[in-house]
């Protein structure tokens, strides 16, 4: 573990965008290290235990690879620095997994070369699934991609300046952020509207290959470099691709996300949603009076939501008793509101959040801004608004750098936290 990664989880425990969003139980260390004296095989449970590889498929000629580790009859999704826990149960001769807090599981049965099923995103629709394939892990190592060990590869570790989709009018920009020990590499992309968050891969020759699956994003990067230049081809699902170039550029910044959104002139935020035990939650109201408050755009299906989730929930329990209020107004998937509740209030109970959330609408940007006509524009799945103590919004924050991110996490809580200690002292 890198010192980046070693402060973000110092941070995480300490202080406590989604840009395809439209489209984790963590482990504690205590939990992790008392799992590990599982037996490595037992009859007394479903899977035989270690380390596997599972496979997605996205074409006929193409498959994403990820790790995930089986303790008892608990399986562990493992993404870098990451790990996302979830049971493993039977019904009707299937093994079943379902995945915390999105609307997703895997299917799947025991055969003589391993698992075969299919993982099912209900988020995307009644009908989406992949194929789902698994085989043990050789030699019960983590390696993610099959590639050739050599002393001969390129080096992709560093900053670099991404363009998706170039030439097209979809074109956008985002930092790559790589960092590459040997062959095997890690890191994620950060744009306007939040990150990539935890990417794991390798190198062999002067190709990279990273992906992730974390319940909700299923991704793959397959790139080459020639000269300076990386020319990929980026994967979501099996339902959409993309091409992507970066040029290695240590000064490259993305916009300051905290230009993006702002409030229309002359316009004062406020609303009126019902919460999660049928009350309305209402803004401005006695409860908020004189008190520091953030507003979180959310859904519960979009990853980057859900990492700020986490940091909002501890930030809340750290600062509270001083005032602080967060609000969350949550837009999601199922079309009855009792079916919306029962989503917000699954990520609510997994976070252990205090604060207060409710309903906004249905899963849509075009929507939040409709219910929300103060704001000029909402372009991502999270935005934050922070509110002081007389009612006026401070600052708007759209996306969110999660612990993916590394340093940029790292001096975004640091900011944060300044920033509301400011707002508690005025």
């Amino acid at each position: 573990m890198n010192y980046i990664h070693v402060l973000v989880v110092l941070l995480i425990l300490g202080v406590g965008g989604c840009a395809e969003a439209e489209d984790r139980i963590d482990k504690s260390e205590a939990s992790a290290k008392e799992e590990q004296s599982a037996p490595s095989d037992s009859e007394d449970y479903l899977l035989g235990q270690g380390y596997w590889v599972g496979s997605l498929r996205i074409n006929e000629t193409v498959t994403l690879p990820f790790n995930f580790e089986i303790v008892r009859d608990s399986i562990y999704f493992i993404n870098a620095d990451e790990r996302i826990g979830a049971g493993i149960t039977t019904s009707e001769n299937q093994l079943i997994v379902k995945m915390p807090i999105f609307d997703s599981e895997f299917r799947f049965s025991k055969t003589d070369k391993g698992l075969y099923g299919f993982w099912y995103n209900k988020a995307k629709g009644p009908d989406y699934k992949m194929d789902f394939t698994a085989h043990t892990s050789l030699n019960n190592e983590l390696q993610r991609f099959s590639v050739e060990q050599s002393k001969q590869f390129s080096f992709f570790d560093g900053n670099w300046e991404t363009t998706f989709s170039p030439h097209t009018q979809e074109e956008y920009k985002a930092l790559g952020l790589f960092v590459q020990l040997d062959q095997e590499v890690t890191g994620t992309f950060i744009t306007e509207t939040g990150d990539y968050r935890f990417l794991q891969g390798n190198v062999t020759g002067d190709s990279i290959y990273l992906s992730a699956f974390d319940g909700a994003h299923a991704f793959l990067f397959e790139a080459k470099i020639e000269n300076d230049t990386i020319n990929g081809v980026f994967y979501s699902g099996n339902h959409y691709q993309e091409n992507w170039i970066a040029f290695k550029n240590d000064d490259f910044e993305i916009s300051n996300p905290d230009s993006l959104t702002r409030m229309r002139v002359g316009e004062e935020l406020a609303f009126s949603f019902p919460g999660l035990d049928g009350s309305m939650v209402e803004y401005p109201a006695m409860k908020y009076s004189e008190k520091v408050t953030i507003i979180q755009i959310l859904g519960s299906w979009c990853p980057n939501c859900m990492d700020e989730t986490k940091f909002l929930t501890q930030l809340h329990n750290t600062y509270k008793e001083q005032g602080l209020e967060v609000i969350g107004i949550s837009f999601e998937n199922p079309v009855s509101l009792q079916g919306k509740i029962e989503r917000v209030q699954g990520l609510k109970e997994h976070f252990g959040a205090t604060y207060d959330f409710c309903i906004g609408g249905d899963a849509s940007k075009l929507t939040a801004e409709a219910v929300l006509p103060s704001l000029n524009k909402i372009i991502s799945f999270p935005t934050t608004i922070y509110i002081d103590k007389n009612g006026i919004v401070r600052k708007i924050h759209t996306g969110f750098y999660g612990p993916g991110t590394g340093s940029y996490f790292l001096k975004f809580a640091e900011h944060t936290n300044k920033f509301v200690q400011q707002l508690l002292n005025e």
